[in-house]
C-alpha cells in the first residue's frame, strides 16, 4: 500500500509539456505521426517546414534532440522575413517494438524560449492488422481512441495534438465536428478522406475562450457526410493551472503559499458501505489571498467543506466525507482531493485520504 501511495503522488505531482505560443517563427506542424509500422521497415524521416514571421533575418542556432535514435538536420544559413525553412528530423528504428514519442528542442535567434517538435508512432515486431492499430469504428472511419488527453494547459495559453483516422470505405467521406464547448476546437486534416486515405483529427483546447480550471471534459460529435450518430463522439480532456509566464519576481513574493498540516490520511479498516469523515489542515503562508478556483475529487460523491478564500497568514480546515456508497468496493482504495489555486509556487494541491474497505 505505501509503494501505491508513492506512485500516485508522484503521478499527482507530475507536470506535462506546454504547448508552444505562436510568435515570430511559425510551423507546418509541430507534431507528426508515422503511425504503425515493422521494426524491418528502416529509418523514418519528416520534414518540418518553418516560416519566418519577423521583420528581420533569423538563424535556427541548433535543434536538440531527446533521444540518441532521432537525429535533426536543419536549415543553416539565415532565413530571411517571410522566408521558409526545414528542420528534417529521422528516427533510426532501431530501438525495439514499442510506442514512441520524441521531442526535439528548436533555439531560434532572437527568441527566448525553444519551440517544441514532436515524432511518434508505433513500431511493431510482427505484422499488425488494421483492427490491432485502430480498433474505434466510427462508421467507415476507424481511429486508433476516442478518449483524448491534453494533459496540463495554462490559463490563457492553447494546447494542441491530433489522432490518426482512416476511411476503410469504398466512398469518400467528409467529417465534420460540433461541440457546445467554447474551449474545444476540432477539425480534420484533410476533412474530406478519400477510400483507404489517412488523415488526422486536429484537437485544442482554447483556454482564452472561456476562464476554466481544474480538470476538464469536454466532448465532441463526430459528423460523417452530414450524418449525426449518438455513439460517434469525441472526449477531450485537459487540466488548466495558473499562468505564470507574465508574472514578476515582485508579483511572486507577493503571492499567496499554501501549506498543508499534511498531504495524506490513512484511514483504519473499515466495514464496506460506511462513512469515513477526515479532515486536513490549510494555511496561507504568502502574502496576498489565497484563492481555491476549483475542487477536482476522484470519486463524484465525494463531500468537500472548506473556505476557497483564505487570508495571508490564516489556516483553514477542510472537511472530507466519503459517503457509504462509494466505500462500497472492498480492498485497498485511494481518494484523491486536487485542489486547483492561485498559488505560483503550487497552483495544485493534492491530498490523498486512503485505507482498506473491509467485508
Amino acid at each position: 500500500m505505501k509503494l501505491l501511495i508513492f506512485l500516485l503522488a508522484s503521478c499527482l505531482f507530475q507536470g506535462f509539456p506546454l504547448a508552444q505560443e505562436e510568435g515570430p517563427v511559425t510551423f507546418d506542424k509541430t507534431v507528426h505521426d508515422f503511425g504503425d509500422f515493422g521494426i524491418n521497415d528502416g529509418p523514418k524521416t519528416h520534414t518540418f517546414a518553418l516560416t519566418n514571421n519577423s521583420d528581420k533575418a533569423i538563424v535556427i542556432q541548433t535543434v536538440i534532440s531527446s533521444c540518441g535514435c532521432t537525429v535533426p538536420q536543419w536549415t543553416k544559413e539565415p532565413i530571411q522575413s517571410g522566408s521558409k525553412g526545414t528542420i528534417t528530423v529521422t528516427y533510426s528504428n532501431d530501438q525495439g517494438p514499442y510506442p514512441f514519442d520524441k521531442m526535439m528542442s528548436v533555439y531560434i535567434s532572437g527568441v527566448p524560449e525553444p519551440y517544441v517538435l514532436r515524432i511518434r508512432g508505433v513500431v511493431h515486431q510482427k505484422k499488425f492488422t488494421l483492427e490491432d492499430t485502430h480498433p474505434v469504428v466510427m462508421g467507415s472511419l476507424r481511429l486508433r481512441k476516442r478518449e483524448l488527453e491534453l494533459g496540463q494547459i495554462r490559463q490563457g495559453a492553447v494546447r494542441t495534438d491530433s489522432v490518426q483516422v482512416i476511411n476503410t470505405g469504398k466512398l469518400p467521406v467528409i467529417l465534420k465536428f460540433e461541440s457546445q464547448d467554447k474551449n474545444l476546437l476540432v477539425n480534420a486534416r484533410p476533412s474530406r478522406l478519400s477510400p483507404g486515405e489517412n488523415g488526422v483529427i486536429v484537437y485544442s483546447i482554447d483556454t482564452r475562450n472561456k476562464e476554466e480550471w481544474g480538470n476538464v471534459l469536454y466532448t465532441c460529435q463526430v459528423v460523417l457526410n452530414d450524418r449525426r450518430d449518438p455513439s460517434n463522439v469525441l472526449t477531450v480532456k485537459g487540466s488548466i493551472k495558473m499562468n505564470t509566464s507574465g508574472m514578476t519576481r515582485e508579483d511572486k513574493e507577493m503571492a499567496p503559499i499554501p501549506q498543508m498540516d499534511r498531504s495524506a490520511v490513512e484511514f483504519p479498516p473499515t466495514p464496506v458501505g460506511s462513512e469515513i469523515k477526515t479532515k486536513f489542515l490549510l494555511s496561507n503562508k504568502g502574502r496576498s489571498p489565497l484563492e481555491i478556483y476549483k475542487i477536482d475529487l476522484s470519486h463524484a460523491g465525494i463531500k468537500v467543506e472548506m473556505d476557497r478564500h483564505v487570508a495571508p497568514g490564516s489556516t483553514v480546515p477542510i472537511q472530507i466525507v466519503i459517503p457509504g456508497k462509494e466505500t462500497g468496493i472492498t480492498g485497498e482504495i485511494i481518494y484523491t482531493i486536487s485542489l486547483t489555486t492561485n498559488a505560483p509556487s503550487r497552483p495544485t494541491v493534492n491530498l490523498l485520504v486512503y485505507g482498506k474497505i473491509k467485508p
